[in-house]
């Protein structure tokens, strides 16, 4: 969606991606492909963990998911056969490398005890000096308890529990549960035993019980962890050869996650396949707005034609709420969705290369940007007219409305080709007639005097814009659109609207409160 291109070659081979995953005989390699893609990372920031040494046992987990699947997408490619360019690029993919990787680190690292243990943890059978060690503690871990439970006679009878426990650099330990809470300095020494400190609940002790294990056992435990990281540095050496291959076949998978994502969205919806090319020309046939079908039952769809023939530069000219907007919207997603390599919502479409798209819709004022609505709009503008070529797509959406009338007419005549909607009913005047200029509007039928918009545009401008009619009908009060109507006929004929008696009644009821108010202060 972030990488829109012009490239043909790229684009049409993303289109034969997403026809492939859209007919109904491919649904069970989409379905296979999908499992797999869930379990694709990003390794980037892991592998920075893995080459410091400071990866966490999810993040290993988490790499050989991914080299597992990954391998297990080009396979599944593999077996398509020649379902499109990409997908037999995907499967011809070298994975040897990459099944090697996952080998070995499916082989030596014990996933489940790694887990358990919380730390990088290497299977039997691995390393026979490894498994000596670690048999040896194995059959020191009883000796330890013993140790304990003779410790245990040994302490005064107020104390009920104890267990041994191992600290690098101090090593064994006696961690006795504290018997009172806020016990002093002097009622932690206990007779035999040396005072190391204390932990939570826990004071720990050198006694001679933990004399004798540091002579009998030594530093196993410390011994077998340098031994594991050891393991796990050589692993991580032959990872880092390899991760090129890996990258690249990554961003091949998450290119193929979208492209599906794409596919089912364009087989829900019944999208249309695109025709792209170089010329200069956009067609589109009964063409649709992507989001608005998914909240409008009764959708008009339109077409929307722009060639040499047809006129670059389309004017449209209506009331509000007749579809202006949305249709200079849905071409322009339209255009966007084709250089994604998406389908579109059509029944069919010519889409020329687009170098850009700009876009003059909306102007938010702000007290901050020290800019009127007016000045907005203007830099906008200048930014299409300077950033577009004569292959880019401008649509523009009522600009000049935060000036006057003539100036915004003026400055509009000079607009290269665009899709623009303006409420300057009298444009015509300003422009010259020359093919390269359409004007569009949007039918409507009048019922019991009012205006019903039927959303189909067609060629033509209005003559009005039928501002009172629609202010009614999105709930204005029959007092403010009955005032406005006497003024504007008013206007029309060229005379002074007649006074509103409510409106000059509180004016005078408020005059004379203010002189009241005056005159008493004089006083």
């Amino acid at each position: 969606m972030q990488h829109p291109t012009t490239d043909l070659k790229t684009l049409k081979r993303r289109q034969d991606v997403v026809d492939f995953f859209m007919k109904s005989q491919n649904e069970s390699t989409m379905a296979n492909i999908c499992s797999s893609l869930r379990y694709i990372k990003n390794i980037t920031g892991i592998m920075v963990k893995i080459k410091g040494l400071s990866a966490k046992v999810y993040q290993w987990k988490s790499l050989y998911d991914t080299l597992y699947n990954a391998v297990l997408i080009s396979e599944i490619c593999e077996s398509v056969g020649k379902g499109s360019e990409y997908i037999e690029e995907l499967g011809s993919s070298d994975v040897y490398k990459l099944y090697e990787m996952a080998l070995y680190m499916n082989k030596i690292i014990d996933f489940e005890l790694s887990k358990s243990e919380g730390k990088f943890t290497v299977k039997a059978g691995i390393d026979p000096e490894l498994d000596r060690k670690k048999q040896s503690m194995a059959s020191l871990q009883g000796l330890m308890s013993e140790t304990a439970k003779v410790e245990l006679e040994r302490l005064p009878p107020f104390i009920e529990e104890c267990m041994m426990v191992y600290m690098p650099h101090l090593g064994y330990l006696l961690g006795v549960k504290a018997w009172a809470p806020m016990l002093t300095m002097e009622q932690k020494e206990l007779p035999n035993m040396k005072f190391m400190f204390q932990n939570n609940d826990y004071i720990h002790y050198k006694s001679k019980g933990c004399e004798e294990l540091d002579v009998m056992i030594g530093d196993t435990y410390p011994e077998i962890v340098a031994h594991e990281s050891r393991i796990m540095m050589r692993l991580t050496s032959i990872l880092l050869e390899n991760l090129h291959t890996l990258d690249a076949l990554i961003d091949k998978c998450a290119e193929l996650d979208c492209l599906i994502t794409i596919s089912k969205v364009c087989k829900e919806f019944n999208y249309v396949r695109p025709t792209l090319t170089e010329d200069k020309i956009i067609s589109i046939k009964q063409g649709r707005h992507p989001l608005h079908i998914l909240k409008c039952e009764n959708f008009v769809p339109n077409d929307a034609e722009s060639s040499r023939e047809a006129g670059h530069v389309k004017i449209l000219t209506g009331p509000n709420a007749s579809g202006k907007s949305v249709y200079m919207k849905q071409i322009g997603l339209i255009v966007y969705l084709a250089h994604i390599g998406s389908f579109v919502p059509a029944e069919s479409a010519t889409i020329g290369i687009i170098r850009s798209i700009h876009t003059r819709i909306h102007s938010i004022e702000c007290v901050a940007a020290h800019m009127s609505a007016f000045l907005i709009d203007l830099r906008q503008m200048s930014m299409a007219l300077q950033e577009s070529s004569s292959n880019s797509l401008i649509i523009i959406d009522e600009f000049g409305k935060g000036t006057s009338e003539t100036n915004g007419l003026a400055l509009l005549s000079d607009c290269p080709h665009v899709l623009l909607a303006t409420h300057f009913l009298n444009i015509k005047e300003f422009i010259v007639d020359t093919p390269i200029f359409k004007f569009l509007r949007f039918e409507y039928v009048m019922e019991d005097g009012e205006p019903v918009f039927l959303f189909r545009v067609c060629e033509g401008s209005v003559d009005c814009s039928f501002a009172i009619p629609v202010a009614s009908a999105n709930g204005l009060e029959a007092a403010i659109t009955d005032r406005s109507k006497e003024v504007m006929d008013c206007i029309m004929n060229n005379k002074l609207p007649p006074p509103n008696k409510r409106i000059t009644a509180k004016l005078k009821s408020r005059i004379e409160a203010i002189k009241a108010d005056l005159l008493t202060d004089n006083i």
